[in-house]
């Protein structure tokens, strides 16, 4: 019996359809398609998502997923998660976040007219506490033998002399500053300009478990892991960082404490690759 991966290919060539094609239909990135068709699922960002990308794959070249499926059960990854059950999970996290906005909405509007409660209180009791009068404090009141014209003289002229006394120049200060300006997505990599005078911090986080890969142009290694919030601080003098993040629609990330904004066109990729090109001005 063919493997599965080349049954997969098969039936996409019988029907003309180009690697460039499939990954338009069903969203996920070539390099991913071929290693499906290779059956090397091993190298997959998130080998238990396996099942689930040939689910689509198997679909969009009209073969019975499932029937295949149960066929080559003893080719697949023992754990897996269905693009079904992806859904399903997805769905109860951004229930369970709309409702957490609710609760912080209302907070928020309980402690602003708490202030403004506080606010008025204070305002009415100072105007009754320190009501003006006709008797205005001079200096003469507390001490009439004191020559106040005298003191005002001497105390412009310490000024004067303390004027001229030359201060030793002040070091200026080094402004800590990070730029970060999303720059374009061609369908599955989004790309990022970062200009920065400071050591850079990546961040991640999202409300599921979620497999990431950190990569640097010098190869090293950050992140090869299941994660629900991690912070990574990258070496210096890397010109560019790769994130590759799967089996969540859900990932947050911030570079020095600055999120990123992401095209709604992405919004619904289970897997993202993120390109940050690094500028150092320090």
């Amino acid at each position: 019996m063919q493997p599965i991966g080349r049954k997969l290919k098969q039936k996409r060539e019988s029907l003309g359809m180009t690697l460039v094609d499939l990954e338009n239909k069903i969203k996920i990135q070539r390099k991913y398609i071929e290693m499906i068709e290779r059956n090397d699922f091993a190298s997959l960002p998130n080998p238990n998502y396996t099942v689930g990308f040939i689910e689509k794959y198997a679909k969009s070249v009209n073969l019975n997923a499932e029937k295949l499926i149960e066929e080559h059960q003893d080719e697949l990854p023992d754990d897996y998660i269905s693009a079904v059950e992806a859904k399903q999970h997805l769905n109860e996290t951004q229930t369970i976040v709309k409702k957490d906005d609710q609760l912080i909405r209302q907070l928020i509007i309980s402690l602003v007219g708490l202030i403004l409660v506080i606010s008025v209180v204070w305002l009415l009791s100072a105007k009754l506490l320190f009501k003006s009068t006709d008797n205005r404090w001079t200096a003469g009141n507390v001490n009439e033998s004191r020559d106040v014209k005298v003191e005002a003289k001497e105390k412009s002229k310490a000024a004067a002399k303390k004027q001229e006394v030359k201060e030793k120049p002040v070091k200026p200060v080094k402004v800590v500053k990070t730029s970060v300006k999303y720059k374009s997505f061609d369908g599955s990599t989004l790309s990022y300009d970062v200009v920065t005078n400071e050591r850079l911090v990546l961040k991640v986080k999202s409300s599921v478990p979620t497999w990431i890969q950190v990569n640097d142009d010098n190869e090293k290694r950050y992140a090869y892991q299941k994660v629900k919030d991690k912070t990574m601080t990258i070496d210096n003098k890397v010109k560019t960082v790769t994130l590759i993040s799967g089996n969540s629609t859900d990932l947050q990330v911030w570079i020095n404490d600055q999120k990123l904004d992401v095209p709604k066109t992405a919004d619904s990729l289970i897997t993202r690759t993120y390109q940050f090109a690094i500028e150092s001005t320090d």
